[in-house]
């Protein structure tokens, strides 16, 4: 009989695929989402029919309250984890997954490695005193969570080989375990049908359109480059007003989702009122409160030339292989190091280091359309190669086989 294993911690949906992947070859793995989950945090993001009725293997529940900040093994989730054989846990449910009876692997996705564990540093960031008590408290449980773990699950990426540097732990028990996101390459597509009207009515004098879908972050401070959760959105403003004055493109615009969440939005809007681009912005407000879905992502892709992920720790998320798979090259700064590591010389991405090195990287492809377009394709390719549902998936069946020792399957995938 196979390892069971329980993956929780469904940040932005990136459980999901991995657990579909898995299943379709045979292994019995599920997947843990807390009741009150972002709506961008659960399955039926990436998979619609799931909207109404979950499989056996998708467990729903009140497995994270408040209270489970100051006494985490009180979590209902507890006595369901102790029927797997491995535990792959991200995000807060690291913290209770410490108590349960099987062996825990620790799959980082960023801040709960980079910013959890250390509440000290982070407390002006939890606003009232009650709230600073209880993220410090969960902080503490975090950081004993990940120094327990049996396996650490991460990525080359500074701040997260910083921030294990920090806890002390010992690199044995790191391992070398990359889950590429994986794109669904049929909705993430040049030219999608059915373009909705809000979409069609964006930018639509433009002849040169900058979309930057990355949260809104401008604080540049030594902890926030340190932890990586900068996205350097001071550079993106100054290096597009640069451009914009530059007079090459005749009307270029910048397209950003009018995101709640993005914490430097305010912010932002003076930046641009102080740059003097307000004319060549443009915001796009989402038809919900909680944000654009994915397949409304897709159109925003589709209105850009070109898209420019961040400015932060040289790191990429879902928005840049988003992107990518939609024909619309990257722009971003870029940890060499890191990527050549995961994919080697094989990548297409536009390193720009700065604000000046946006302007320019802009103003060569306003002149050369035709090395964006072949860029474009390119970049599609390259999702292809690495981050499609059969390539992505196959490389995380591996790597949780070689992690848990289970041998390959030989039979027919199985359906999810």
């Amino acid at each position: 009989m196979g390892t069971r294993i329980a993956f929780w911690g469904n940040i932005a949906n990136a459980h999901f695929p991995i657990v579909a992947a898995l299943r379709s070859n045979g292994v019995d793995a599920h997947l843990f989402i807390g009741d009150r989950d972002p709506a961008s945090w659960r399955p039926e993001t990436d998979d619609a029919s799931l909207r109404d009725r979950y499989p056996e293997w998708i467990h729903e529940g009140p497995w994270f309250r408040p209270v489970h900040s100051i006494a985490p093994w009180r979590s209902p989730a507890i006595d369901k984890l102790n029927d797997f054989d491995l535990i792959v846990a991200s995000g807060t449910a690291m913290a209770i997954a410490q108590f349960a009876t099987p062996p825990v692997a620790f799959f980082t996705t960023g801040g709960d490695l980079t910013v959890r564990p250390f509440p000290i540093a982070f407390r002006h960031r939890r606003g009232a005193p009650h709230h600073q008590i209880a993220h410090g408290l969960l902080g503490l449980w975090q950081r004993r969570a990940i120094r327990r773990s049996d396996q650490i699950w991460t990525q080359p990426f500074r701040p997260f080989l910083d921030a294990l540097e920090r806890l002390d732990i010992e690199p044995s028990r790191i391992a070398s375990i990359y889950f590429p996101l994986i794109v669904d390459t049929d909705l993430f597509c040049p030219n999608p049908t059915d373009t909705p009207a809000w979409a069609s009515a964006l930018v639509p004098d433009a002849d040169f359109v900058v979309f930057h879908p990355s949260r809104l972050v401008l604080d540049e401070s030594p902890l926030m480059l340190r932890s990586g959760q900068t996205k350097g959105s001071g550079q993106l403003l100054d290096g597009f007003a640069a451009f914009v004055k530059s007079g090459v493109a005749k009307h270029p615009v910048l397209l950003l989702p009018d995101n709640p969440a993005s914490p430097g939005r305010e912010e932002a809007r003076q930046r641009i009122r102080d740059l003097g681009i307000e004319d060549s912005v443009c915001w796009a407000s989402p038809p919900r409160s909680e944000g654009f879905s994915r397949t409304e992502m897709v159109h925003l892709y589709d209105r850009a030339d070109i898209t420019v992920n961040e400015f932060g720790a040289g790191w990429f998320g879902w928005v840049a292989v988003e992107s990518m798979s939609c024909g619309v090259p990257v722009i971003s700064r870029i940890d060499h190091a890191g990527i050549s590591k995961l994919y080697g010389a094989d990548n297409p991405w536009i390193h720009a280091h700065d604000a000046v090195d946006l302007a320019t990287r802009l103003t060569e492809f306003v002149t050369d359309r035709h090395r964006l377009d072949q860029l474009g394709v390119e970049s599609r390719e390259w999702i292809h190669r690495h981050h499609a549902v059969e390539t992505a998936g196959r490389r995380a069946v591996d790597s949780v086989l070689a992690a848990t020792g289970q041998p390959a399957a030989v039979e027919s995938p199985k359906a999810a």
